[in-house]
């Protein structure tokens, strides 16, 4: 029963979690959180783009390059990734430390991997323009959940065995 219990506990701390951030929304943007995100996220793919070679600026949310300029929109950001991780390492029962590691270390490695996801974007823009909706939609957008998801599982799996 008290297995249950846990289980239970854990499915309501990660939909409560993720409806909060739901919720939250409309606050966030008002208060300029999604903007931020938006623009801090343009900045950091022109920068990944200049260290790969390809000078690159973003005014606003607008990444222009030399290969392919894109617009970045909130779902291009790696927020809503980083929330289902951080709910589903809130929702595992362990102590806050442990917690805290996994969000020290998988929220970077999102971002990263969300850098990479938009870096390589910009090239097929360039490459294949007519692969880009299909890349974009249909790859990348699942393979980003997915990765958020692989990384609290690799979690929970070494903590398993520590």
């Amino acid at each position: 029963m008290i297995g249950n219990r846990a289980l239970v506990r854990a499915w309501l701390v990660l939909i409560g979690t993720i409806l909060a951030f739901v919720v939250l929304q409309p606050l966030l943007i008002f208060i300029g959180f999604v903007r931020w995100a938006n623009e801090s996220t343009a900045q950091l793919l022109a920068f990944a783009l200049s260290l790969l070679g390809s000078p690159s600026s973003a005014e606003g949310t607008i990444v222009r390059s030399q290969l392919f300029s894109l617009e970045i929109v909130f779902e291009c950001t790696a927020i809503l990734p980083m929330v289902l991780f951080g709910a589903a390492v809130a929702a595992t029962p362990a102590v806050t430390n442990a917690k805290l590691w996994a969000l020290a270390w998988g929220l970077p490695a999102i971002v990263l991997f969300n850098l990479v996801r938009l870096a390589s974007l910009v090239y097929i823009g360039r490459l294949a323009p007519e692969a880009f909706d299909t890349v974009h939609l249909l790859i990348w957008q699942p393979l980003t959940i997915l990765f958020a998801l692989a990384l609290w599982l690799l979690w929970v799996e070494r903590r398993r065995h520590s």
